[in-house]
């Protein structure tokens, strides 16, 4: 009976033993193959961040294009490489004006390299409103974009002003935040460098099914 026994703990010893291997294994294996599950619901959303919404399947990238200060079309894939925050504003949005000054703020602070900001002003009144609205506010970190057609708008399906979408750097949308925030402050800035720091959270989304 004493051997008996002594024979079924070693089979226990070696059955634990063989479990844990395959779990290290499974983590060395897998840590540097992280998808959407592993990075678990994306960013920490708080105080007013708690608004965003993650994007959870991908849409058809954005196609049309808008206008710079100089008249020329500029689209999403001209600023390929960077995280793009896209903010549609404009001059009878109260709330757009409120928040525009922090934007400027972020652009000061986090624009470069991997992160822009495209503040799109939708005014019907064009290049001359926006224009007079970007000095009275002095957003002097943020370059002048109109689109008088509202295309992107409709195309992206924004119903509400203000809106502000992220894209990540290939041009994918990763969430977006309907209503006013503060986008210089701590949570905000931390979010948008969560999708800088994680460039593979969209790569294995599925695709939403056109409707």
């Amino acid at each position: 009976m004493q051997i008996f026994r002594n024979r079924v703990g070693v089979g226990v010893g070696v059955m634990a033993g063989a479990v844990t291997l395959i779990v290290y294994f499974w983590i060395m294996t897998s840590k540097d193959n992280l998808s959407p599950a592993h990075l678990g619901a994306g960013p920490e959303r708080v105080g007013q961040m708690q608004s965003f919404a993650i994007t959870h399947s991908l849409r058809p990238p954005l196609t049309v294009a808008w206008r710079d200060a100089n008249g020329q079309e500029v689209s999403l894939a001209a600023l390929r490489g960077k995280v793009v925050m896209l903010n549609f504003w404009a001059s009878w949005c109260s709330p757009c004006l409120q928040e525009l000054p922090s934007i400027n703020r972020l652009q000061a602070r986090l624009g470069g390299d991997h992160f822009t900001v495209v503040a799109l002003n939708v005014d019907r009144g064009g290049k001359s409103v926006a224009d007079r609205y970007t000095r009275r506010l002095k957003l002097d970190k943020l370059a002048l974009y109109t689109d008088q057609t509202n295309n992107a708008a409709k195309s992206m399906k924004v119903k509400n002003m203000p809106t502000t979408i992220i894209f990540d750097a290939e041009g994918r949308e990763v969430g977006r935040l309907v209503g006013a925030a503060e986008w210089d402050t701590e949570e905000a800035i931390n979010l948008l460098k969560w999708f800088i720091d994680n460039p593979g959270y969209a790569d294995e989304l599925p695709s939403k099914v056109p409707s």
